[in-house]
């Protein structure tokens, strides 16, 4: 069984629950496979090819297309909306009050997405709509008693229901835009995660497409209503644009969108929630639209895998961005990550050459067959840290946490540092003490006793 599954073609195939241990599934096809809850330790699948079925790619791209169509249309309404406004003559004065001040909102939602990002753009949105609703129908109130002398006559209840209506039609305007721009932006993202920036500028133009046409049809009404809604859709549509591209080159800024858009993408893709793929191997595999929330993922090979920011990755450490660079390409080279918390990560073969680990968490990490030559692991936790065939030659080791079930087996060393050197103590501690002498093949492992470790410095 070990290899059974090796290059074949498991589309759409259900593994779920199942205890798959060791089974060999390089080079295999899992677009949409479900390994959900799995037990996956020691699994191969290097080379593998996962994310979405093309039935279900299609599907979730004819889909975005269709939304994007209906966002188009919506924003170029919204615009439409607020520029009969300005030509309502039955209360110009407080058409054109409420025409500005929801250009205002639109135009302050637009720069809050750039800067803030759409999240604390619709969290404005909300508040400012609110707000100006509740001041516009108590201003309404007030208008009214102030022309009829009595707000509970007849013409009292006529005037405020038609500065109601004044107000409603400028909100209405605003969120049909706001609400267009989030969902084209959202639609081209979703697109995006599946066929790349070409699908993106394929959504992105069905919407700006759409929202002209409602435009030249508001025009040939009013100009003033179509220069409106067309000003309206072309700045959501610039913004959605850039919203969904910053999205999906991991702008934190706009990482609501992308999540969203991966939530969606990975729906019917490879899944491995809740899976445990401990020790498992993914080197070179195309991980798109994959899902692995909530796995367990203790060194698991990340080695070269393409795709894998357009995976969801929610509660496992691949959410660091940083983190999840380097287990891809395993080059810590120079590198400062004191401190950091690097617990059961696969960093086997890495390089690790004068990389700064002071402080770090390493506990149950792979380091086996790591150039890990000059680098300083003082006060580094070790704690069942494998490091058998690393290279430690010139690695400063003071105080550093090894366990009796470290292992330091096979590790090649030449001579060791037990301190970091300092201006004021710029003597190293250098084992052998000789500077001209080096340790003998397993010298260095009966030289390192994990039971008194804390006084080797």
């Amino acid at each position: 069984m070990a290899s059974k599954y090796r290059r074949a073609k498991l589309r759409g195939k259900s593994f779920k629950g199942q205890d798959l241990t060791g089974v060999d599934f390089s080079g295999a096809d899992i677009r949409g496979t479900d390994f959900s809850g799995a037990i996956l330790r020691d699994t191969n699948f290097s080379h593998a090819k996962a994310g979405l079925q093309r039935r279900w790619a299609i599907s979730l791209f004819l889909l975005s297309l269709l939304l994007s169509t209906f966002s188009g249309l919506l924003s170029a309404i919204g615009g439409s909306l607020i520029g009969f406004l300005l030509v309502n003559q039955a209360r110009p004065q407080e058409n054109l009050y409420v025409a500005i001040t929801s250009l205002i909102v639109l135009l302050i939602f637009f720069l809050v997405t750039v800067r803030k990002g759409v999240a604390t753009a619709c969290i404005f949105l909300a508040i400012a709509v609110a707000a100006t609703a509740i001041a516009a129908v108590g201003w309404a109130g007030i208008v009214a008693v102030a022309w009829t002398g009595i707000a509970t006559t007849q013409g009292g209840a006529m005037e405020t229901a038609q500065l109601v209506a004044v107000v409603v039609t400028g909100a209405v305007g605003v969120l049909a835009a706001a609400f267009g721009a989030v969902v084209v932006a959202t639609t081209a993202a979703v697109a995006g995660t599946i066929a790349g920036l070409i699908a993106v500028a394929l959504t992105i133009s069905v919407a700006g497409a759409v929202a002209g046409a409602v435009s030249v049809t508001a025009a040939s009404v009013n100009h003033i209503p179509g220069i409106t809604a067309a000003g309206v859709a072309l700045s959501v549509i610039m913004i959605a644009t850039w919203t969904s591209s910053r999205a999906l080159f991991g702008d934190i800024k706009q990482s609501w969108i992308k999540n969203i858009a991966i939530a969606i993408a990975t729906k019917y893709g490879t899944n491995f929630h809740r899976a445990d793929l401990t020790d498992a191997d993914f080197t070179k595999a195309r991980l798109k639209n994959t899902n692995f929330d909530q796995a367990i993922l203790t060194r698991t090979c990340w080695l070269q895998v393409t795709k894998l920011h357009l995976a969801s990755v929610k509660t496992t450490y691949l959410e660091n961005l940083q983190l999840r660079q380097l287990l891809i390409t395993k080059d810590l080279h120079n590198q400062v990550y004191d401190g950091w918390n690097l617990q059961g990560l696969n960093l086997q073969g890495a390089n690790l050459q004068d990389v700064s680990l002071i402080g770090a968490n390493l506990r149950d990490s792979n380091l086996q067959d790591a150039d890990i030559s000059r680098a300083k692991l003082v006060q580094a936790q070790l704690d069942k840290t494998d490091f058998r065939g690393a290279n430690l030659t010139g690695a400063y080791i003071g105080d550093w946490r090894i366990t009796p079930q470290t292992n330091l087996n096979g590790v090649i060393c030449d001579y060791i540092f037990m301190r970091v050197p300092t201006s004021v103590d710029p003597n190293p501690c250098r084992q052998p003490a000789n500077w001209e002498a080096t340790f003998a093949p397993g010298e260095f492992s009966q030289f390192i006793n994990p039971f008194g470790v804390q006084n080797l410095v």
